[in-house]
């Protein structure tokens, strides 16, 4: 923890690991309030090295308190490590976000002595509750509103775009109308591969856009404060894109009880004034992507949502095949 003490002037007292999330490695408790019962901790004395916390699978993250009584969330991975490149990532879009983004600032980043590290505030609050409960749901929702206001157009050039993001993931349909793969499917998918490796081919060219996307706002990335307000953490995935992708994305991935993911898609600003058939375009893309990944955890939360998609793929024929995915 040299580094940190060194950059902000205050030593650190203690550590506290973080763990949550789906993804292993890609910090999924990211920049939560210690105090509000996100994740799960195990603490450091003072002095203790950055990489005896909890690896992902190699790297370390959590909360170090200070001596001045401040607080801030640490990341750090070996240089040579896999998800280095992800939190150099991170990193870059971290620094651009425009003051008015609802999320944790980052204070600095750096390399040194063979880590990748990045320091950044603790968003106070606490994880959205599942099923998600009415105000928490709105709050997330508001958010995604201001974030596609302040990071449209993106802020940074160069970014990947969504299909860049996940190119040569998104190919299932085809195969599986080519006969190049096999898998267990429905029979309303079976009935209608041609059409749908015909849209898959083309969304690419439809999902497309200059707002900076987060690309992951499942739950556990969204942090709600005593006041209401929500923070988007681990910027990990950005890339550019349609504003509405986000909020696709969302409603993907949530539990949302009894509402109806298409009724809130439509009602909300971004997703009353999307295309319906770039929705629909996105939706086959996921959907494939998802389903060639069963084991997935996160693929199982998707699919929880099955029969209540923000869209069904009108352009291959109404059905399920639009209601079985989330995002990368």
């Amino acid at each position: 923890m040299a580094e940190v003490e060194r950059r902000l002037g205050a030593a650190v007292m203690s550590f506290e690991e973080r763990r949550g999330g789906f993804r292993a490695g890609a910090g999924g408790s990211e920049g939560r309030d210690a105090g509000a019962g996100a994740g799960e901790g195990r603490r450091f004395p003072s002095g203790a090295d950055v990489s005896e916390g909890r690896r992902f699978p190699s790297g370390v993250r959590g909360v170090a308190a200070l001596a001045d009584g401040g607080r801030v969330f640490v990341k750090a991975e070996p240089a040579d490590a896999p998800f280095a490149a992800d939190h150099r990532f991170q990193a870059v879009v971290a620094a651009a976000l425009p003051a008015g983004v609802p999320a944790p600032r980052l204070l600095f980043s750096c390399e040194r002595d063979g880590w990748v590290l990045l320091c950044s505030e603790v968003a106070p609050g606490r994880l959205p509750h599942e099923p998600w409960r009415p105000g928490e749901l709105a709050a997330a929702l508001e958010l995604l509103a201001i974030c596609a206001r302040e990071l449209t157009p993106a802020p940074l050039t160069g970014l990947p775009t969504v299909a860049g993001r996940m190119a040569g993931r998104c190919e299932l349909w085809h195969d599986l109308a080519t006969g190049a793969a096999s898998l267990p499917i429905g029979a309303w998918e079976r009935d209608h591969l041609p059409p749908l490796a015909a849209v898959e081919r083309q969304w690419a060219d439809l999902v497309t856009g200059d707002t900076l996307l987060h690309f992951d706002p499942r739950f556990d990335n969204i942090v709600i404060d005593a006041h209401g307000t929500a923070r988007l953490v681990d910027w990990g995935r950005a890339c550019v894109g349609p504003a509405w992708a986000d909020l696709v994305c969302l409603l993907l991935e949530s539990d949302l009880g009894a509402a109806d993911p298409e009724e809130v898609f439509t009602a909300h600003p971004l997703g009353g004034q999307a295309p319906p058939e770039r929705v629909d375009a996105l939706l086959v893309a996921l959907a494939g992507y998802w389903l060639g990944r069963p084991r997935c955890p996160r693929t199982r939360r998707a699919c929880g949502n099955a029969g209540s998609a923000p869209a069904a793929p009108r352009s291959a024929g109404s059905g399920p095949a639009g209601r079985n995915q989330g995002c990368v």
